[in-house]
């Protein structure tokens, strides 16, 4: 797939909804997403597969809440020494207290752009947070708290997606960020997406049907598609 056919696809879209936005697009900042469908349903990974994009999907500086071991405050110190920024440190122990009923686990999920859970608690992670996350795109992601560079480990990480229902159907949904986006942090977020999901499935592009751009309000806008490249046109 040629790069300009996403410039296209991103330039129409993007020109499309900041016509509709005639206030503050913080406001609406609605997310952007790429849906590729495929020929044939990929084989099921035995673990959620990281897509790494060019660009924070939550933005230069997302809300971050980080998952960890017990306690907290080793943590929250670890982070700190290392000069990194996070919104919210919360244990595994407390989080457990804290976050039973599905209200409160909704609250937490819309308060923070994006999670990031210490590896060693990951496998106990998902099912106590609930399908709620995954809904909205914000499935955990793993960090390894022991690396030497943590700020690259970090900055890795919430340039990045966990998809966990990959070979579940013939098509996934992957948001690359948001309508306050420039156009070329979305054409970058949209290449980097397709070329690390095309690196997990086999044979790659070949299986790739069509590709879609979308926001939450919007029509799906086509971008690519394996018979030929359809209009980039939005009404």
């Amino acid at each position: 797939m040629e790069s300009e056919q996403v410039e296209k696809a991103v330039e129409a879209l993007m020109k499309h909804c900041r016509a509709q936005k005639t206030n503050d697009l913080t406001c609406n900042d609605e997310k952007v997403s790429v849906q590729v469908v495929f020929k044939k349903v990929p084989s099921k990974p035995k673990h959620p597969i990281r897509l790494t994009m060019s660009h924070p999907t939550g933005g230069i500086e997302p809300n971050i809440c980080l998952i960890t071991k017990d306690p907290q405050r080793q943590y929250k110190d670890l982070v700190k020494s290392h000069g990194i920024t996070v919104g919210r440190v919360i244990d595994i122990g407390k989080m457990k207290k804290k976050f039973k009923e599905l209200e409160a686990k909704r609250v937490l999920c819309n308060s923070y752009d994006c999670f990031l859970v210490d590896e060693r608690v990951l496998p106990i992670v998902p099912r106590w947070l609930g399908k709620y996350f995954y809904t909205k795109g914000k499935a955990p992601i793993q960090v390894n708290l022991k690396k030497t560079d943590l700020s690259k480990e970090f900055s890795d990480a919430i340039r990045s997606f966990m998809v966990s229902n990959l070979g579940k159907g013939n098509n996934i949904s992957v948001p690359c960020g948001k309508v306050s986006f420039d156009n070329d942090q979305l054409i970058d977020n949209v290449n980097s997406t397709i070329k690390s999901l095309c690196k997990n499935i086999k044979p790659g592009m070949k299986n790739v049907k069509a590709i879609y751009l979308k926001t939450e309000t919007s029509v799906a806008l086509p971008v690519y598609n394996a018979l030929g490249v359809a209009p980039m046109k939005i009404s």
